[in-house]
């Protein structure tokens, strides 16, 4: 069989659910079949997770790449990728993330790439931006959704948002789960770390402290129940946490300081080991205002943790209410408290809840068949 080469085209190198999909994709290709380079912005730790697989992965690090819109460096990365692309000969070129999957597409296209896919994990034009930009997102992305092979979407959710707004015609659009591996570490670290004991019960989160995932809203809530003296049935004391880093996190910290949260409440800021201190959480929670496919609800539900999450986007296709966890209206904190509540004073209901989602996770968002999903569609 002829080895197929494949370039991966993501704009930030940081910890999160976009470039755990490239690692995993990258890491589970079978290497007598696809050779593997990646393009992304430096520094971050995807480039290192890459260098060190035993394939050998050719990372490309363009300082150019970044989140924000950038005429001058926009156009030096368009150019770049149009060169890389057209000098090497790619059979695939897979855009992952907006920025990246605009510019990656738009090269592509150019450089006569045979098959030119994108996902998405999450479309850019959410109800939180203005008119004119939507407006602006909108004809970009149909543009380079004319240009693609194909476009996958993490959810129903979102293919149904891209046909509504004409994104990509129907036939291109298509419907990938994300998947994630089994945690083979084992619970004890976080509660070690803290010096937290068994009984105590543990609220978390792993996001990134900014707008989008609504940080605040979760620290809002934990303000709320720990206000509720004696909530906990027993011996045990209430705890939240929050993994992860970003611009809101000053923010977090003064509101921690504020309401008198600390010893109680834990910003443990980006963690590479997050999926196993996820272990430790009695309940995990995700109160974003927008959504694609979270990765980090895959991690907890395989953890057999309850799930208690905004109803946005294709969380509800992961998270079942009422069986697996609780899902929530958007931004309703009273709704929230009420379920975390019911979880943390009810530890046989968070049990029940938490292997009822780790059997769907198995299930349906298993790492295996995303990458069998991705091959065939790389083989078609």
């Amino acid at each position: 069989m002829k080895m197929v080469r494949i370039l991966f085209v993501i704009t930030l190198s940081e910890l999160g659910g976009a470039q755990k999909v490239v690692y995993h994709l990258t890491a589970g290709l079978p290497p007598g079949e696809f050779e593997v380079d990646v393009v992304c912005s430096p520094g971050g730790e995807l480039v290192q997770w890459l260098k060190d697989l035993p394939r050998g992965v050719r990372v490309i690090e363009l300082p150019e790449l970044k989140r924000n819109i950038s005429p001058v460096d926009d156009l030096a990365v368009l150019c770049k990728l149009y060169a890389l692309m057209k000098r090497e000969g790619y059979q695939v070129v897979h855009c992952h993330s907006s920025k990246a999957g605009i510019l990656g597409r738009v090269a592509a296209f150019f450089a006569g790439v045979p098959k030119i896919l994108f996902t998405v994990h999450g479309w850019v034009i959410t109800g939180y931006q203005g008119y004119f930009t939507r407006l602006f997102y909108t004809w970009v992305e149909r543009l380079a959704g004319a240009m693609s092979t194909k476009v996958i979407c993490v959810s129903e959710y979102d293919r149904s948002k891209g046909r509504n707004l004409r994104l990509a015609v129907s036939q291109k659009l298509h419907l990938v789960y994300n998947g994630m591996p089994v945690s083979k570490k084992r619970a004890g670290a976080l509660r070690d770390e803290l010096s937290l004991k068994k009984e105590d019960v543990i609220i978390g989160t792993v996001a990134r402290l900014a707008f989008q995932k609504d940080p605040l809203f979760f620290l809002e809530a934990a303000d709320r129940m720990l206000a509720r003296r004696r909530v906990i049935p027993g011996k045990g004391r209430l705890y939240f946490v929050l993994i992860g880093d970003g611009p809101l996190r000053g923010e977090c910290e003064a509101f921690i300081k504020n309401k008198g949260l600390a010893g109680h409440v834990f910003l443990l800021g980006t963690r590479e080991d997050a999926a196993e201190l996820v272990q430790d959480f009695d309940v995990f929670t995700l109160f974003s205002r927008w959504e694609g496919l979270p990765l980090t609800i895959i991690e907890a539900m395989l953890a057999g943790r309850p799930v208690v999450a905004s109803a946005v986007g294709g969380v509800g296709e992961l998270v079942v209410h009422g069986s697996t966890g609780y899902l929530i209206e958007q931004g309703n904190l009273d709704e929230a408290v009420e379920a975390l509540l019911d979880l943390a004073c009810n530890k046989e209901r968070r049990l029940l809840m938490g292997e009822a989602g780790r059997r769907r996770a198995v299930e349906r968002f298993s790492l295996k068949t995303m990458v069998d999903k991705y091959r065939e569609l790389y083989l078609s």
